[in-house]
């Protein structure tokens, strides 16, 4: 795949850049950026009607704590420095690892080294950790907290340096009464074994139906600890417990660098490299069990150069495994065949700078280097040999004044972005430095055409593609759809061709008078596809309820109130051909009703919503947990963020009255919205087959039978059905079901007619 870079949009972050690889994207959309004080997380918004023509994001900013793995080894340098002779009190005493804190010293300042994104998954529904690597050698895992106020906050969830000593305490030695150099020579031995030096995440796998992920540390003294993690529920603020599975002692002194290659569902390969220069790679095995394996220790660069290992990846292209390592300038790329054994070495010295970024795809490698140069290399293998083919990507910018540290691509590689830092002496005599970051496009690809022929059934991974559109479009002042056929038959569309072209035609208004001359318009309208997608989410999960009651399962009261309002909605919005007439949107009350409703119930929802999804602002109710094991907006696919729970934030005579008042009070109801929709007899015996007509939403003269059928079974269906308010009382007036609490409650019973 060719690139041809396009400025879109250039923003700056306060600060400086001082490391290389400075930043990385997640796969829950997540970007962080390290700086020289702390790491700036930056958001996809997911804002498609923001009519400005900047990266829609929001900017977090985490700082790190001041954790010392020297100072909690229990023994204190400050009680016997002083007896130290000169090059031993020197040594001590100028090192961060052994001394991180003095007395009567100007404390240092913790700011991250490096960090690394865990796998999907292993929070939530959908989101990742963040592991980071202090200056002061504390390794941290870091989740996001989204508090009662729509504040973002990044919790300390597992302090792993702590963890590490509090398995290491049981092998020391008691060294109170020892001599000065023993204390000392105690005290480093502690240290080097406690001390994290590099990191990275293993894959996620599943442990009695749960996920898991390892985090394999890296130690100053050469050895590898691997501890695992479990799967934590999103917007919880306890900690995280680790879980020790093994100790290996490589061959190698200090590890510098390291990273996991995913072989087997509970193993993999583990690559790694030391102060020294050298690398190796080890095999790891049965990760799901209490004890891991760990053997098998090959080394690829013994030879010590004092050239320190950047950054090691590995390239999977046509069945063959590539081991990616930079050495400063240098590019090394070791071939794997597929019996395990390497087929050949390459090393290429890159223009002779430090290389700040890489990232590769199929068999390309991109290589940025300190300058800004951003290089392609093609990698071709003919007769067992590796051989590169190289390119400059012109970036299309003046970096003369500039220094880069790192670069990053979005999921669908629509976006890329290039972090670079001023780098003349006016810089930063006269004004304040700052981190650049340019967003650019890959101009060679179509957005459009991504999502068009999305085949994942979900837009979950694909809101780069949706913000590149928008940017795209209000640059060039154009519509987001151009490639869109005009005769294309809307009835025959999958829901999630109508979700694309739902978001689509809100850009299209957007932009619309920025566009200069409007020849077509070759979309429909935003509200009639919002009304398509509505009716669509609403067939399906009405069919979903049906088929559980036909198995035999008892509906709830909520799901079947929820059947009646969806119906309602169907039957008099649709049948009647009411909708349009409306100028409704969505999951609301009719005017002048202003309530909100849950999106994917319809349900009134009282107090705070309990879920919202962060892009398109919909809410959903607590009720549907019980529904949905993840629940997702239904519009955006993206997970719907937790704001609300009940047994936390109500008391229970609060959470009582307003069970109470749902269920059964409709004089105290506050809101006439309840008393009209929710206490209106609704029946579906009138709705009997062949007597109402079905609307096709479309300009084709010829019928979608399919949709026609699947919307007349669904009414037949809901003919059979009958709702009837019973109430249950004993003596005392109470109903039998424990769950809903009051002293007078009815309960919708859902029975078959006969």
């Amino acid at each position: 795949m060719s690139i041809e870079f396009r400025l879109l949009d250039h923003f700056k972050l306060t600060n400086r850049l001082s490391i290389n690889f400075a930043c990385s994207y997640s796969e829950d959309d997540r970007l962080f950026i390290i700086s020289d004080s702390g790491i700036y997380i930056i958001t996809l918004k997911g804002y498609i009607t923001c009519p400005f023509p900047d990266f829609s994001c929001k900017k977090d900013f985490l700082q790190v704590s001041n954790f010392t793995p020297s100072a909690n080894v229990d023994l204190d340098i400050n009680s016997f420095h002083r007896d130290l002779d000169r090059n031993a009190l020197y040594e001590t005493v100028l090192s961060t690892e052994y001394s991180g804190n003095l007395n009567n010293t100007t404390p240092i300042e913790a700011i991250p080294l490096c960090a690394e994104w865990s796998p999907k998954g292993i929070v939530g529904t959908a989101e990742c950790m963040l592991a980071i690597l202090t200056n002061l050698y504390s390794l941290e895992i870091y989740v996001r907290y989204l508090d009662e106020n729509d504040l973002v906050e990044y919790l300390l969830i597992s302090n792993i340096s702590q963890e590490i000593i509090n398995i290491q305490k049981s092998q020391w030695k008691y060294a109170d009464r020892f001599a000065t150099h023993l204390k000392l020579t105690e005290m480093k031995t502690r240290v080097n074994t406690v001390t994290a030096t590099a990191f990275t995440w293993s894959h996620l796998f599943k442990i009695n139906n749960k996920e898991c992920c390892a985090i394999f540390v890296g130690h100053m003294n050469g050895d590898i600890s691997t501890w695992k993690i479990n799967f934590r529920d999103s917007n919880s603020k306890e900690q995280s417990k680790l879980h020790f599975l093994g100790r290996y002692s490589t061959q190698l002194k200090r590890i510098t660098t390291l990273h996991w290659h995913q072989t087997r569902e509970f193993a993999g390969g583990l690559s790694f490299a030391d102060s020294e220069g050298k690398m190796s790679i080890l095999n790891i095995t049965n990760l799901h069990q209490e004890a891991v394996t760990m053997d098998k220790e090959l080394g690829f660069w013994t030879e010590p150069d004092k050239i320190l290992v950047d950054k090691i990846t590995v390239m999977i292209y046509e069945n063959r495994t590539y081991i990616l390592v930079i050495k400063q300038s240098y590019l090394i790329i070791y071939g794997i065949s597929q019996m395990g054994d390497v087929f050949d070495q390459k090393v290429c010295q890159v223009d002779n700078y430090y290389i700040t970024g890489i990232h590769h795809f199929k068999n390309i490698i991109l290589i940025l280097t300190l300058p800004g140069v951003l290089k392609q290399f093609t990698l071709v293998v003919v007769k067992e040999r590796i051989s590169l083919m190289e390119k400059n990507i012109p970036l299309k910018i003046d970096m003369s004044k500039y220094r880069t540290h790192g670069f990053f691509f979005s999921k669908n590689m629509v976006l890329i972005g290039l972090l670079a830092h001023p780098c003349q002496l006016r810089n930063f005599s006269k004004t304040k430095a700052f981190v650049n970051v340019f967003l650019f496009n890959n101009s060679l690809l179509n957005p459009f055409e991504i999502l068009w022929y999305n085949s994942t059934g979900s837009l979950r991974d694909y809101w780069d593609c949706f913000e590149a559109l928008r940017l795209i479009c209000l640059k060039d002042k154009r519509f987001p759809w151009l490639g869109l056929s005009p005769d294309l038959n809307y009835d025959k569309l999958s829901l999630l061709q109508l979700k694309t072209l739902r978001l689509l035609a809100k850009q299209s208004e957007m932009v619309f008078n920025s566009v200069p001359f409007v020849r077509n318009y070759n979309i429909k309208p935003y509200i009639l596809l919002h009304y398509l997608v509505e009716i669509k989410l609403i067939v399906r999960r009405i069919n979903k309820l049906l088929n559980l009651r036909n198995s035999g399962k008892d509906l709830s009261v909520f799901q079947m109130r929820s059947i009646d309002l969806q119906n309602f909605f169907l039957k008099e919005m649709v049948v009647k051909n009411i909708l349009a007439k409306a100028n409704i949107i969505g999951s609301l009350c009719l005017p002048p009703h202003a309530d909100n409703r849950c999106a994917i119930s319809m349900m009134p929802i009282f107090l705070e919503p309990a879920y919202k999804c962060p892009f398109c602002k919909v809410l959903a109710h607590k009720e549907i947990e019980k529904e949905e094991d993840a629940i997702y907006c239904p519009y955006c696919d993206i997970p719907m963020e937790k704001r609300y729970v009940y047994e936390e934030t109500c008391t229970d005579s609060i959470t009582s009255n307003v069970i109470k008042d749902y269920e059964t009070n409709s004089e105290e109801l506050k809101s006439i919205c309840f008393e009209d929709c929710l206490k209106e007899d609704i029946s579906f015996s009138d709705i009997e087959e062949n007597s109402s007509d079905f609307i096709i939403f479309s300009d084709s003269e010829d019928e979608s039978t399919e949709e026609e059928n699947m919307l007349r079974t669904l009414y037949v269906r809901l003919d059979k059905v009958s709702l009837e308010e019973v109430v249950k009382l004993d003596d005392e007036g109470i109903d039998n079901d424990p769950s809903i609490p009051g002293p007078s409650k009815k309960v919708l019973k859902l029975e078959q007619n006969n």
